[in-house]
């Protein structure tokens, strides 16, 4: 046969089209992209500030008073953005002076602490931060120097990327302490004769340990020793050294004693005032041992 050249050609076509049909399958191939994403830092949300649990706070005498600041944070990367990675700063404090404030024991509480239920991928959480309010914290109640004003709690948190939030609560009033700690829980006159007397120079101080200036009443009772009695105006007192005879009698009714109002502390170092006691043994008392009370109380003075 005579080949011409399109015979080869059109051969040469044929050829191809069964090799590439036959191989088909071969030539077909999956492709699998990758995937990328970057996640952005979302900014953490405080809410529900709640300081005291709503309550007015009541201090204690001479001592501190725990107060809660409630609170919750809200961050999209996960609470532990803040809670470990990032910082919260939880301040009580009088209105008058702002969340700004710096700390001081009379209107200014900081803590940097809580304790948390932020666990896992959670995104949100509850903490609680604890200030412990001194007992001569400034009141702002009706009788108080800032009637005005109230006590609240700002919370500012910052996560890992610096980003931050912040919250303030309603206001509490902080009430009014008017108290006193007597220095010597015993007067001891010693051991003085029937029909003779003390010395008028035994002092007995008190201290204000509440947030209100305060005066000071007086009374007791007779002293006793089994059915002998040295009657309450035997003893004697003065805010000074005296001689017994000079003083003020002891009363069994609550009486004012001049000159010993005293302004509220403002750290922990006493306010302080003395009282000075004296006894007259009425002639005819009989031998013992005798005991009786003597009350200070603290008067509010505004």
């Amino acid at each position: 046969m005579f080949w011409n050249w399109w015979h080869i050609a059109l051969l040469g076509a044929v050829l191809v089209v069964g090799v590439l049909s036959g191989m088909r399958g071969v030539f077909a191939v999956n492709t699998t992209p990758t995937t990328q994403v970057v996640v952005g830092n979302a900014a953490p949300v405080v809410s529900n500030v709640v300081l005291n649990h709503g309550n007015a706070i009541t201090l204690t005498a001479n001592a501190t008073t725990a107060v809660d600041i409630n609170f919750t944070v809200t961050d999209q990367n996960g609470c532990v953005d803040v809670f470990t990675g990032g910082h919260t700063t939880s301040t009580a404090y009088r209105s008058g002076v702002g969340s700004n404030c710096t700390a001081d024991n009379r209107y200014c509480y900081v803590v940097a602490t809580t304790t948390n239920d932020c666990s896992g991928s959670s995104a949100t959480a509850n903490a609680t931060a604890t200030v412990y309010l001194y007992y001569f914290a400034q009141a702002t109640d009706a009788s108080s120097s800032f009637p005005a004003q109230n006590w609240l709690a700002t919370v500012a948190v910052s996560d890992t990327s610096g980003a931050t939030s912040s919250a303030t609560s309603a206001g509490v009033e902080l009430n009014t302490l008017t108290a006193i700690n007597v220095q010597s829980s015993t007067i001891d006159y010693g051991t003085i004769a029937a029909g003779a007397s003390s010395t008028g120079d035994i002092a007995v101080p008190f201290d204000n340990v509440g947030n209100s200036s305060t005066s000071l009443q007086l009374s007791g009772t007779a002293m006793s020793s089994g059915s002998d009695t040295i009657a309450t105006s035997s003893q004697e007192y003065a805010t000074s050294t005296f001689s017994v005879g000079s003083g003020t009698s002891l009363s069994g009714t609550p009486t004012d004693v001049p000159g010993t109002t005293i302004t509220a502390p403002t750290s922990t170092n006493p306010v302080s005032q003395p009282i000075y006691w004296g006894i007259l043994i009425p002639g005819g008392t009989a031998t013992g041992t005798y005991t009786g009370t003597n009350t200070y109380t603290p008067v509010f003075q505004p």
